[in-house]
C-alpha cells in the first residue's frame, strides 16, 4: 500500500463526478437475494431432513456436531468439579437436539458425563426419529455394552469425536477418558480467558467511544475520512461486479468441478479491480478513494486496528443483545404455536446457523485447519473490507450521513453470511464497527486488522478445541 496524497476537491471532475451505472443497484439487490436465498434454502433443507432421516441422509451438519462437541467439552470439564451443574448444562443441550445424528451424539455425551451415577428416565431422553436404524442400534449397544474396535470406527465415521466417549466392551472403561477430561478442562480455561478478555475489551471500547463522542462535541476533528474526495460512482459499480460474481458462483458452483471453486472466487476479486481501468478511471485515484493506502504509516494503522477492535466489540455487544432478544421472541412464538399440538420428534434449534467453517475444522486435519484460519483471518478481512468498507461505504457516504451509510453497508454484509437471518443484528453491528474504523483512519488497514482479529480468535479457538 502507498501513502495517500491529499486529493484536491474539484480535481478531475470527469472521474470524480461520474455517476454509477444504472445496473449497479439491481445487480446488488438480486445478488443479495440469490446468496441469502441459497443460505435460507440450505438451512431449511437440513432442518427438513430431520423429520425423515435415513442412514444416507444424516440430517445434521458437521458444524452442528462441532458446536455440540465444544459444548460437550465444557460440560465434561464442569462435571469434574460440579456434577449437578454439568447435569443442568446437559439439559440445556438436550433442548436443542434435533435429528437422529444429534440424538446419538447427545446420548454418548450424556452417558460419558453420567458414568457411575443415575441417568435420566427414558421419558426425558431426546426422541429418535427412526424406529430402527444402524446408527440407533449401534448407539444403544455402545451405551449398554460398550463397543468393539471396529464398532468404534463405524461410530467415528458417523459422529467423529463422540465415538471416543463410548466405553470399551471388554474392559468397560473409556480408553481415552482421562485425556478427554484433561483437554476439556483446557478448553474451558481457554473459553473463560477469551470471555474475560472480551468483557474487558467491551468496557475499554465503550470508554473509547464515549471519549470520541465527547471530543467530537467539543469540536475536535478526529476523523480522517472525507466524504467528497475521489471517484465514487465507479466504487458502486465495482461492488456490484464483486457481489454479482459471488452470487453466480453461489448458484452454480455446486454444478462445477471442484477445481473451479477457487477460480470463481478469484474472478470475484479480480474483475471489479480491473473494472476501473476499463472505465478509464485512474487507478491511483480509485485506490485512494477506497482507502487502499497506508494512511499515517502501516505500523500506526495496525496499532489503530488493535485499539479500534475494542470499540468494534462494544458496538457488537449491542447487536448480540438484539440477536438474543430475537431468538427469545421467536422461541416464545414457537412454543405458543406448539401448545396443545402434542410432542414432536424434536424441533430444530432456534438461533443463528452455525458457520460451515466450524464443520470443516471438525472434519479436517491440521492442513485443513490451517487453511480455514488463513481464509478467515487473511482472505476474508482483506477482500471483504476492500469491497464493503472500501467501495460500498465510499459510495454511500457521498450521499448519506455516517449512520445510515454504515447500517446499509453492514446489513448487506451480514445478510450474505451463512449464519441466517437471526444472525444479522450481531453481524451488522460488527460491520458498523468496521465502518467506524474506516471513518476514523480512512485507510483500510485498521478495519482489516480488526476483522482479522475477530475472525482469527474465533477460528483459532475452534481449531484448538475441535
Amino acid at each position: 500500500m502507498m501513502e495517500a496524497p491529499p486529493l484536491v476537491p474539484g480535481s478531475d471532475e470527469s472521474q470524480k463526478g461520474k455517476p454509477a451505472g444504472w445496473w449497479s443497484w439491481p445487480v446488488i439487490l438480486l445478488s443479495v437475494l440469490a446468496i441469502g436465498g441459497a443460505v435460507f434454502f440450505e438451512s431449511n433443507e437440513t432442518a427438513s431432513r430431520g423429520d425423515s432421516e435415513s442412514e444416507t441422509s444424516p440430517a445434521f451438519k458437521a458444524s452442528d456436531l462441532a458446536l455440540m462437541k465444544l459444548e460437550g467439552q465444557i460440560v465434561i470439564a464442569a462435571s469434574v468439579a460440579d456434577p449437578q451443574e454439568a447435569e443442568k448444562s446437559l439439559e440445556g443441550i438436550r433442548k436443542h437436539v434435533s435429528g437422529d445424528g444429534m440424538v446419538a451424539a447427545y446420548l454418548l455425551l450424556e452417558n460419558f458425563v453420567s458414568r457411575g451415577r443415575e441417568t435420566e428416565s427414558e421419558a426425558e431422553q431426546p426422541k429418535w426419529n427412526v424406529e430402527s436404524s444402524p446408527l440407533r442400534n449401534l448407539t444403544e449397544k455402545a451405551i449398554e455394552f460398550g463397543v468393539t474396535e471396529s464398532e468404534r470406527k463405524d461410530l467415528e465415521e458417523k459422529l467423529g469425536w463422540f465415538a471416543d466417549l463410548a466405553a470399551d466392551r471388554e474392559t468397560g472403561e473409556v480408553p481415552r477418558g482421562g485425556s478427554i477430561r484433561t483437554l476439556s478442562l483446557l478448553v474451558l480455561t481457554a473459553v473463560g480467558v477469551i470471555f474475560m478478555g472480551a468483557v474487558f475489551s467491551v468496557l475499554a471500547g465503550a470508554t473509547l467511544l464515549f471519549l470520541l463522542l465527547k471530543k467530537k462535541k467539543e469540536g475536535a476533528d478526529l476523523l480522517q475520512f472525507s466524504r467528497t474526495d475521489g471517484p465514487q460512482g465507479i466504487c458502486l459499480e465495482c461492488f456490484a461486479i464483486y457481489l454479482g460474481t459471488m452470487a453466480v458462483g453461489e448458484l452454480f458452483i455446486r454444478e462445477l468441478p471442484v477445481g473451479f471453486s477457487p477460480l470463481v472466487y478469484a474472478l470475484a476479486v479480480v474483475l471489479p479491480l480491473v473494472w476501473p481501468l476499463l472505465r478509464k478511471v485512474g487507478w491511483k485515484d480509485f485506490r485512494n478513494s477506497i482507502g487502499w493506502h497506508k494512511g499515517r504509516g502501516i505500523l500506526r494503522e495496525i496499532g489503530a486496528g488493535f485499539v479500534g477492535y475494542t470499540g468494534v466489540l462494544a458496538i457488537a455487544s449491542v447487536g448480540i443483545f438484539l440477536t438474543l432478544v430475537l431468538v427469545f421472541v421467536v422461541t416464545q412464538v414457537q412454543a405458543a404455536g406448539m401448545e396443545g399440538g402434542g410432542e414432536g420428534t424434536g424441533s430444530a434449534p432456534v438461533g443463528p446457523v452455525t458457520h460451515p467453517i466450524v464443520g470443516w475444522i471438525y472434519e479436517g486435519g491440521w492442513k485443513e485447519r490451517l487453511l480455514c484460519l488463513l481464509l478467515a483471518a487473511g482472505f476474508a478481512p482483506l477482500f471483504e473490507e476492500i469491497f464493503f468498507r472500501g467501495a460500498l461505504h465510499r459510495y454511500l457516504r457521498g450521499r448519506l450521513r455516517f449512520l445510515p451509510a454504515a447500517i446499509i453497508t453492514s446489513v448487506i454484509f451480514a445478510a450474505l453470511h451463512p449464519q441466517g437471518w437471526m444472525g444479522i443484528p450481531a453481524l451488522a453491528a460488527i460491520g458498523v464497527g468496521f465502518s467506524l474504523l474506516r471513518e476514523w483512519r480512512d485507510s483500510l488497514i485498521a478495519p482489516m486488522v480488526a476483522h482479522a482479529i475477530n475472525n482469527g480468535v474465533l477460528v483459532g479457538l475452534f481449531c484448538l478445541a475441535l
